[in-house]
């Protein structure tokens, strides 16, 4: 293993010395210095995210067009060009759409903390399969939350913008968290900018409170690209802007849409953003005022609404989205009625929208009509979501169960069978003061292949 600067001098300088060379991290990765290992390997696995750091490069776009037009390469197009492309921008070019593998899983972070960069950067596409039992999540903590302070952005003369206030309370939110708390996990902070990061790091090596709770935190104040391919179990993130933010600072946030993403994406369990909500909300650098709201909106869901179904009636009620609603759930809802067993339809649990939602005290079950055309695809993509869902609903509390469609066409007293030794069971163990009250829960009964329900 050797970075792409090393090899010389370590490595024969032979055509195909190496069967396979596999370049990480090549979306920071220029062409030009990675040309020398592509000439030892006789094939190469580029592996890397065009929606993160980039090369930094020094040299101008037009310089560029003027030294490949002088060494007679501006034929081979844009595409080799050193400032505009990476080493990956380059190989998916070069490649096969069905030689592209996309890596979707996402196990590092809680739901909440990657949600906006998959819909804002990656179009939906990760499915987040993060066991968030595994994390270390401070107590009481969640995912996302914002600390409103407005500060001052200044830049000293030869500086980089920074903003006290924000600085200040950062380091007042690192007590609360180590000092106070004595939370066990490891901690970072990052800022998109050099001299904020500076500015908290010295901040915290005076703060001799803080520097005796550190312990095995493994704090790290840095700037994005310190972060990149790093992670922490909580995350602070000093945004810098506000109302006074010279027209500099805000270009550079700008025009650096990666780079924000890195920033928000590199905890686990807990980002905490520290800055002026409202000026961030409102400003033009569009991925940050979009994030703003985000947060605004899941602090505002961030309780589970009680679930109290009362008496709907026996005809499925009007929903938000009827068009997700399929005929058998329809026939489902109604059958549970007149078995006795009261639902609610399409109750929202995090990202989630659940078919049938039944509560026994604080049980809660989620009932699912599957139809086959639905989760027989292709790629198996929508069977492998549903078992990702299931799990963090399992995680959350809830049992589960799923029917397949012709289980409801078919055998509808049978599936209604199932529900009712489901309530009945939970009913007995519950006491009775308890029963009046519309909590919730869910039992899981899996297959390889599907979920289904058996006797």
């Amino acid at each position: 293993a050797v970075t792409n600067l090393s090899a010389r001098g370590r490595i024969p300088l032979e055509p195909g010395f190496f069967d396979l060379l596999i370049v990480d991290e090549a979306s920071q990765c220029d062409i030009a210095s990675v040309l020398p290992l592509l000439y030892r390997c006789k094939r190469a696995a580029i592996i890397g995210d065009p929606k993160q750091l980039r090369h930094i490069t020094q040299i101008a776009s037009r310089v560029n067009q003027q030294l490949m037009q002088e060494h007679d390469v501006a034929s081979l197009g844009e595409r080799w060009s050193y400032t505009g492309n990476s080493l990956f921008d380059l190989a998916a070019s070069l490649t096969e759409s069905g030689d592209v593998i996309s890596l979707r899983d996402h196990h590092r972070s809680r739901n909440e903390i990657i949600e906006f960069s998959n819909r804002h950067f990656y179009e939906g596409r990760l499915r987040v399969a993060t066991r968030e039992s595994d994390l270390r999540v401070p107590a009481g903590a969640p995912a996302v939350r914002w600390v409103h302070i407005a500060g001052n952005v200044v830049r000293p003369a030869g500086g980089g913008a920074l903003n006290r206030q924000e600085a200040r309370a950062v380091v007042q939110e690192l007590e609360r968290l180590l000092a106070e708390q004595r939370y066990d996990g490891t901690v970072g902070v990052v800022s998109p900018f050099r001299a904020q990061a500076n500015l908290i790091r010295d901040m915290v090596n005076q703060n001799d409170r803080l520097l005796g709770a550190l312990g095995q935190s493994e704090l790290l104040i840095e700037t994005v690209y310190r972060f990149q391919g790093d992670e922490r179990d909580v995350m602070l993130f000093s945004p810098v802007l506000s109302r006074d933010t010279p027209r500099t600072a805000a270009g550079f946030l700008r025009g650096n849409p990666n780079t924000f993403n890195v920033a928000i994406t590199r905890a686990r369990a807990a980002l905490v953003v520290v800055g002026d909500h409202r000026a961030c909300a409102t400003c033009d650098v569009e991925h940050l005022a979009s994030f703003a709201r985000y947060v605004e909106d899941s602090e505002r869901k961030q309780f589970e609404p009680r679930i109290d179904p009362g008496d709907l009636g026996r005809d499925y009620p009007p929903v938000s989205n009827p068009e997700r609603v399929s005929e058998w759930e329809r026939r489902l809802y109604t059958a549970l009625y007149d078995a006795g067993v009261r639902c609610m339809p399409q109750y929202s649990v995090e990202r989630y929208s659940l078919d049938l939602a039944v509560a026994v005290g604080e049980r809660r079950l989620d009932i699912e009509v599957d139809g086959e055309r639905y989760h027989r695809s292709w790629n198996g993509e929508l069977a492998l979501r549903d078992q990702i869902r299931n799990r963090r609903l399992i995680e959350l509390g809830w049992d589960v169960m799923r029917f397949w469609v012709y289980q409801v066409r078919d055998d509808l007293p049978r599936c209604i069978k199932r529900v009712q030794r489901w309530v009945d069971t939970v009913a007995a163990a519950t006491p009775t003061p308890a029963r009046e009250d519309a909590g919730w829960r869910v039992d899981l009964v899996e297959t390889s292949a599907k979920i289904g329900i058996e006797d």
